[in-house]
Formats: structure tokens, sequence, C-alpha cells
């Protein structure tokens, strides 16, 4: 990949410093956190609330990176082919949708596929997620004067800041199951190891990279996932302080992550369809999204009777078991096999 290797360089460079940036102000944040437990709404506060300003500046920085080095994999990866192969694969393809309900486009030679990836691959999915979920957080802090809220929210963040950082940091290997997948199609090779390469490049370029539905389906659960993470700060918030005020926020944000995690499911079924036919309906990924979704459904349900006697804390409780049953279907593609292993 020679065109990419200058661009690989800035990347992970520029990337080196935002991360060195965001923990040092995560650290920071953090240092603040005792300090506004003795003096709500004081100075450590309003300092803690530049410094969360300060985070998601970076984490808009760094996404505006990734957007760069998208597109340079844009401008320089194109799978080209010479008229001879073009027709070779065009004939292959053309035999294969005769067979076959899920057919790939033909290969069409004076537009060449390229690759437009998405901002929500690989490592890079956790630095949309904590973006949204930093905004979202700002956002609710300037929405509710409660200093238990306020503290679980910079917490919170400096989790997940740390996560990335520390655990999942996308510049340090930028988009590496991407990069080793075409690495052979920049190797010297004979014409028909070419063919071979192509065919197994373009389906996944075709039914992933540059589906549609990549560019909703995935964005409308971390936007879900962001939501549901200040929706458990305010549930817990609510059984701390017993206000109604942490219960309304939570449930603000109940509302519209439940929004976004159910349009983003129901688009996340064509798209199975599409690319993994029928036999996909109890991958464990989507068994426990649909488990989340009833934990979910169940918790605004019971909101319903919220002046009910004992609701109170079993309402709370619910929304706290939401936020868990999203840790589990977001970690389950990691533990259990299936389509969505990895992903």
């Amino acid at each position: 990949m020679p065109h990419l290797s200058s661009a690989i360089n800035i990347y992970q460079t520029t990337g080196g410093l935002l991360i060195y940036l965001l923990l040092v102000s995560a650290a920071a944040l953090a240092v603040c956190i005792p300090f506004q437990a003795k003096q709500p709404g004081k100075r450590p506060e309003r300092a803690a609330y530049f410094l969360m300003t300060v985070i998601s500046a970076l984490l808009a920085a760094g996404s505006i990176l990734v957007i760069w080095f998208h597109w340079e994999i844009y401008q320089n990866v194109v799978l080209s082919l010479p008229e001879n192969l073009a027709r070779e694969i065009n004939r292959w393809l053309a035999a294969a949708a005769d067979r076959s309900s899920y057919s790939l486009p033909l290969y069409d030679t004076t537009d060449p596929p390229r690759y437009i990836l998405p901002f929500w691959l690989e490592n890079e999915k956790y630095l949309f997620w904590f973006l949204a979920y930093a905004v979202m957080a700002l956002f609710a802090w300037r929405r509710l004067n409660e200093s238990i809220f306020r503290i679980l929210l910079q917490v919170l963040l400096v989790i997940q800041t740390a996560v990335l950082c520390l655990v999942c940091n996308p510049f340090q290997h930028p988009l590496p199951g991407f990069l080793q997948e075409i690495g052979p199609w920049f190797s010297p090779l004979a014409p028909m190891s070419r063919l071979g390469v192509f065919m197994q490049l373009y389906p996944r370029l075709t039914f992933y990279y540059n589906a549609h539905y990549m560019w909703t389906h995935p964005p409308l659960l971390f936007l879900a996932y962001a939501g549901l993470t200040v929706f458990f700060a305010g549930c817990v918030a609510m059984l701390w302080t017993g206000k109604r005020a942490c219960e309304t926020m939570a449930y603000g944000h109940a509302k519209v992550s439940y929004i976004f995690l159910t349009l983003g499911m129901l688009l996340g079924y064509p798209w199975a369809l599409q690319a993994w036919g029928p036999n996909w309906w109890w991958d464990p990924k989507v068994a426990s999204s649909l488990m989340m979704w009833i934990v979910f459904s169940t918790y605004l349900h019971a909101r319903l009777y919220l002046s009910r006697r004992w609701m109170w804390g079993f309402v709370g409780g619910l929304g706290i078991l939401c936020f868990c049953a999203m840790l589990f279907t977001f970690t389950a593609s990691f533990f259990f096999p299936g389509e969505h292993t990895g992903h």
C-alpha cells in the first residue's frame, strides 16, 4: 500500500497527539471529581465543565482526522482491473447472478470499485460513540443542576476516554483488519491470482463496507448507546436523591434512545437479509439486542405507573438493568460466535 504510507504516518502521529491530550484532560477531570462533592457549584465544577468541553472538542478533532483518513483510502485504494480481466470477472458475476437472488453488480471499467468507508469501523466506532455521549453529557449538564448527576456524567466520560486511549486506540494501528484484508491486492500477482483476490474483496466491499445500511444501522445504535449512558446516570441519580428532576432527565434520554435503538434494529433486518441471506436470525448479537429492546420496553411501560407505591425504585432499577443489557449486547459479539463476531 505505497500510496497510503504517508497518510498512515500522518494519521498515527496526529492521532497520537490527540490521544495524549485526551489522557491529560481525562486525568484532570478525574482530579476535579472529588472536589465537586465537597464544593458543589463552585470552581471545581466550572473547571470540570470546561474539561468536558475540551474532551468533546478533542474527540471531534479525532473524528475529523478519521474522515480525512477515509478520504485518503477512497482516493488511493481502487480495485482496478485491465479490460481482459474485467470481462472475465463480469462473466463470472453474470453466471453467479443466474443462480442466486443475491447478485453482485457488474464491474464497471470506467468507474472501478472504491472503498467508501464509514466512520465507525473497528476501533473507530468507539470514537463516534464516545463523542456522541460527550455532546449529550454537556447538554444534560446544562439542563440539570444536580451535583450527583453531574458527577456521574463526568465519571462515565473519564471511563470512556480511558477505554478509548488505553484499550481501543483507533490511531495506534489504523483499521488493522481492513488494511490486512486489502494487503494482498497491492502484492505482485499473476492475472488469475488477481481475479481470485478480487472475488474475495468485492462481495465484502459491496455488502459490508459500501453498503447503504452501514451508514444508518451502526450509527443509530451508537447514538442509542450514548443516550442510554446519560439515561443510566439519570436513573442512578434519581435513586440516590429521590428527585423528580433526575427521573425526568433520565426519561427524556430514554425516549430518544429508544427511538434510535428501534430504528437501528429495524434497519439491520433488511441489511442482514442482503448480506447473509435468511440463515442469520439466531445470531447471538441479534438475540441479545432483542433482549435489550424488551427490557427497555418494560422500563417505558413501568414508568407509566411511577406514582404508585414501590414503583420509584422498581423503575430506577429497570433503567440500570437497561444499561447493563446494553453493555451485554455490545460485548456479546466479542465472546459468542456468530455473524457479528468481532464487529
